[in-house]
């Protein structure tokens, strides 16, 4: 299998910046989200050169090493809040590639991607932190791209190489057409609402082990999980 699917619109790296907060429970935001535009970076094991996270217990590194939007689900956000956050721009969710014409419902864990130079697999679905909502300055954000999979996804790399702007999306590789981003991201909303689709995605090797060990324990301990009260405000 190899087919053209999509291809790059906009590539973003940034540097950890550091700001401070108001009216927030947290101080101050230390993050790499706001990623500008370029035409051109070197993709390595753990992400861009050019790039860096301000957290990284939980971004970054080999199986969260490129970040993956789409301008389909940026026109979604800027509908549900009647807003204008720009794919073109800094980057309004931290992503690090924005890529024309798929979404979640298109990508599935375990896609292996020729982009560019680079090949990468997609291991998970983004699971949105409060950052989100401190970095837009609209409160509810995590909560609305939880609850609605408005996500986007990570990969990592098996290949490295440069990555360009306009650069074409090749598929290579799929082997779980049922486990899409959009499905898990119901999943771990709500993991019975399809059980037999949770069951297949807890024995999924390529699935990618922080989202494994989150969608177990919202399995196992169903209405008395409470890991995103704190992480999602």
């Amino acid at each position: 299998m190899e087919k053209v699917i999509t291809k790059v619109l906009e590539l973003k790296v940034g540097n950890v910046e550091i700001s401070n907060l108001q009216d927030n429970k947290r101080e101050v935001l230390s993050s790499g989200i706001k990623k500008k535009p370029t035409q051109k970076a070197y993709l390595t094991k753990v992400g861009f050169s050019e790039d860096e996270q301000g957290d990284t217990l939980h971004h970054g590194g080999k199986n969260k090493a490129l970040f993956i939007f789409s301008a389909l689900t940026y026109e979604k956000i800027n509908s549900y809040f009647n807003s204008s956050f720009d794919m073109h721009g800094v980057a309004s969710f931290g992503e690090n590639l924005v890529l024309s014409e798929i979404s979640e419902s298109d990508v599935c864990v375990g896609d292996v991607f020729k982009i560019g130079q680079g090949i990468v697999q997609i291991t998970q679905p983004r699971q949105p932190c409060w950052k989100l909502s401190a970095h837009t300055e609209i409160k509810d954000m995590t909560k609305v791209v939880f609850l609605n999979g408005f996500t986007g996804w990570y990969a990592k790399v098996l290949k490295e190489g440069y990555i360009s702007k306009e650069d074409e999306v090749i598929l290579q590789k799929r082997a779980h057409k049922n486990l899409t981003i959009a499905k898990l991201n119901e999943l771990i909303v709500d993991p019975m609402s399809d059980e037999e689709a949770t069951k297949e995605a807890l024995l999924c090797d390529d699935l990618g082990r922080a989202f494994f060990a989150s969608l177990a324990k919202r399995y196992e301990l169903r209405d008395r999980d409470d890991q995103f009260s704190y992480y999602h405000t």
